[in-house]
């Protein structure tokens, strides 16, 4: 009897011991290698966990339309609309896809080129998972990007967990893997460009009377009282771009590189040139 509605949670532990069956493969690998030179692994490496995640692959989801994570919680995926196509593209999504991207990373490490569209790439398919994450909360369904993408479904062939009646646990684990969606999320961020982006909206409705970009200003000076505009201790390497007030070199040149619209935290001053600040 094949049973329709799975808990989230339990879909969400399948993902979990999948995860945790792949790292046990490679700690099995480097503990049976770590008597071998050092670093004679490291040339082969996305080739052997191309072999281990293959294996996996071949044992798993090939024979028995379900991974060693949801065989373990009597879970499986609905053979009908599994098709064999669907079999080569999730193989590529999740064993290719990944194996390309470490092979990049050793091979072309120097290659801006490659390593921008591996970025793109990977910045792509951690959008798809947020996304899919959050449809997955709202409807139970499809809990990695690739199901949802090959329109692929789990099915139940008994009651499992009918023990589990505290959903505070349920909720406690939603939360967690949002969470850390989030924090990942927040760290391709470039906080400075969107600084940038929300001063020029807002420099347009009330903070226009203090962003200024090509007024004149005060000469700059210094004394014993002067601190740092940025970080507020006494500046070092003093510099200056074109207001009244005195930066270290560091603060200004990494604001500046970070955003070439840095502004002045004091006086909202726009300074395009950074030159050294001389005593006269």
């Amino acid at each position: 009897m094949s049973i329709t509605y799975i808990p989230r949670v339990t879909q969400l532990d399948s993902l979990q011991l999948d995860d945790e069956l792949e790292e046990l493969f490679k700690n099995l690998l480097f503990q049976a290698t770590k008597f071998l030179e050092p670093g004679i692994l490291q040339p082969i490496l996305p080739e052997l966990e191309l072999l281990i995640r293959s294996w996996i692959f071949k044992y798993s989801v090939w024979d028995k339309k379900c991974t060693f994570g949801q065989e373990m919680l009597s879970l499986k995926y609905k053979s009908e609309n599994f098709s064999k196509s669907k079999l080569y593209w999730y193989y590529g999504y999740t064993v290719g896809l990944k194996y390309l991207k470490e092979r990049a990373l050793y091979s072309f490490t120097s290659n801006r080129k490659v390593q921008s569209v591996l970025n793109s790439l990977e910045t792509f398919q951690l959008i798809g998972d947020i996304f899919n994450f959050l449809r997955f909360i709202q409807s139970g369904k499809h809990p990695a990007f690739i199901d949802f993408i090959l329109g692929i479904e789990l099915a139940a062939d008994k009651v499992i967990r009918e023990d589990l009646t505290d959903f505070s646990w349920t909720r406690e684990l939603l939360w967690h893997n949002f969470i850390e969606l989030i924090g990942t999320t927040l760290s391709l961020v470039n906080m400075f460009g969107l600084r940038q982006k929300l001063s020029k909206v807002l420099k347009y409705v009330w903070w226009r009377n203090h962003v200024r970009t090509s007024t004149k200003s005060l000469p700059a000076s210094m004394n014993i009282n002067t601190v740092c505009a940025s970080c507020s201790d006494k500046p070092i390497l003093p510099h200056v771009m074109g207001c009244a007030h005195i930066f270290c070199y560091y603060c200004l040149k990494a604001n500046k590189i970070a955003d070439a619209d840095y502004a002045c935290p004091k006086c909202y001053y726009n300074g395009k040139e950074i030159s050294k600040f001389i005593v006269l």
